[in-house]
């Protein structure tokens, strides 16, 4: 972008940052001047609506596109890989000699030419068999200690720094993979095509399922939300053109790129994924999504170690949404950029869970004293109806048993957790160590 044009975006920037924070104060003038102190709860309202479009215009976007979406999820590989990218495949793993072992036979099988890619797992602060696990089937393997608690971030930087990687990595791609998923055969090649066809790539998000889905409520749940997290949410943007999000695991990255990421400083304990958005987010630099490219991961199956996980999960979205959302709107609204304004939404949305009980909360609230509800109770009924629909998508997506849609009545007694961990996470009881629940509960 030349001088010119760089002044041009950056006055329109301040234009509509203007007149975004003008029309803020004139709406909450008027609110106040016409509904006084129900404003207070008017608010709130007003932003949980924001939200319901939030989740749904993606799901709009995936019916009036549902032909062209669907070609996506088919596979066009050629017969054989006329051009070929060099991956290094690095893999964080804590105490994981139990899960292990399916990836990297996983890895073994894949079809891609062997010679163009490298495996280094990233042994951090094990007391278990990891490190051999990974020896024995010949992979690279560094062992990491330390006195301090640890994270992902730091493994992979440590794995970046005192690794001699093949020649070829210099002009590659590294892609990461949690040490609990399996790759299907073709993962590599999937992820070689679509570099092949778009050169332009530096990030990439591939597709992610639940490999345990039909083990209990918890799991068949956790499952849906993935898919919904594909077909719903990734794959619509990448149709319109948009930037997705990275989920931690199955993401891919240029040398240069990722190198920037793992020295980034006090990055989030659970929640790089997150941080390695804002970066990209804030230079405009697009995730692009393989939804051929597909790994599976195994999803924690009881109520009591999905609380536990939610927890972490939550505090470090909290960390994160103090951290960067009103700097990322107001960024985004500056640079007029779509992918950073997305970001924050992204990172002030609540858990859908939270976002079911609040519309049941005002509902209810509607019923008893009309006034306290800015709308009437057919929208709040018609929200419900909505997130339960959305949940019922999720079920149809990954072809749920016929008894599995009973896991829908289930996941509202998980919204009192959900809830819990939430209100901890405010008050700052969240838990930032990076320790799988697996492990955690072994332990125990």
């Amino acid at each position: 972008m030349t001088a010119p044009q760089n002044l041009t975006r950056k006055i329109l920037g301040y234009f509509t940052a203007f007149i975004f924070l003008s029309l803020t104060i004139l709406i909450l003038y008027r609110s106040f001047q016409k509904y006084e102190l129900w404003t207070i709860l008017y608010i709130p309202q007003a932003c949980i609506l924001f939200m319901y479009i939030y989740v749904f215009f993606p799901a709009f976007l995936l019916v009036i596109g549902r032909s062209s979406i669907k070609k996506m999820f088919v596979s066009s590989l050629p017969a054989e890989d006329t051009i070929k990218n060099f991956f290094t495949i690095l893999i964080p793993a804590h105490n994981e000699d139990r899960l292990l072992p399916a990836l990297l036979d996983s890895i073994r099988n894949q079809t891609f030419d062997k010679k163009y890619f490298q495996v280094l797992v990233i042994a951090d602060n094990c007391n278990d068999h990891t490190a051999a696990v990974a020896r024995q089937y010949g992979m690279n393997c560094l062992e990491r200690f330390t006195t301090q608690p640890s994270d992902k971030q730091q493994a992979l930087e440590y794995g970046m720094q005192n690794f001699t990687f093949e020649e070829n990595f210099n002009k590659g791609y590294v892609c990461i993979i949690d040490a609990d998923c399996h790759l299907n055969p073709d993962f590599l090649r999937e992820m070689n095509q679509q570099l092949i066809n778009n050169p332009e790539i530096v990030a990439m998000q591939s597709y992610r399922f639940v490999k345990n889905m039909h083990d209990s409520s918890v799991t068949v749940l956790d499952a849906a939300a993935e898919a919904l997290r594909n077909w719903a949410f990734c794959a619509p943007r990448k149709w319109i053109g948009a930037s997705v999000f990275i989920n931690g695991s199955g993401i891919l990255f240029t040398k240069k790129i990722f190198e920037k990421l793992v020295s980034l400083p006090g990055s989030n304990h659970l929640a790089e994924d997150k941080e390695w958005k804002a970066y990209l987010s804030e230079r405009n630099l697009k995730v692009d999504y393989c939804p051929c490219a597909q790994l599976a991961y195994e999803a924690v199956s009881s109520q009591k170690d999905f609380q536990k996980q939610r927890k972490r999960w939550v505090g470090s979205h909290m960390n994160m949404m103090y951290k960067y959302g009103w700097i990322v709107l107001k960024q985004s609204i500056l640079n007029l950029n779509f992918t950073q304004f997305d970001f924050f939404c992204s990172l002030m949305q609540l858990p859908r869970s939270l976002l079911l009980i609040s519309s049941l909360f005002f509902a209810v609230l509607d019923f008893l004293y009309s006034p306290a509800s800015f709308f009437p109770h057919w929208a709040w009924v018609a929200m419900i109806g909505a997130m339960i629909l959305y949940g019922f998508l999720g079920l149809y997506l990954i072809k749920a048993r016929a008894n599995e849609y009973m896991a829908i009545p289930h996941a509202l007694s998980m919204v009192t957790g959900v809830f819990k961990t939430t209100f901890l996470s405010l008050i700052g009881k969240s838990t930032s160590q990076w320790k799988p629940t697996r492990v955690e509960n072994e332990e125990h």
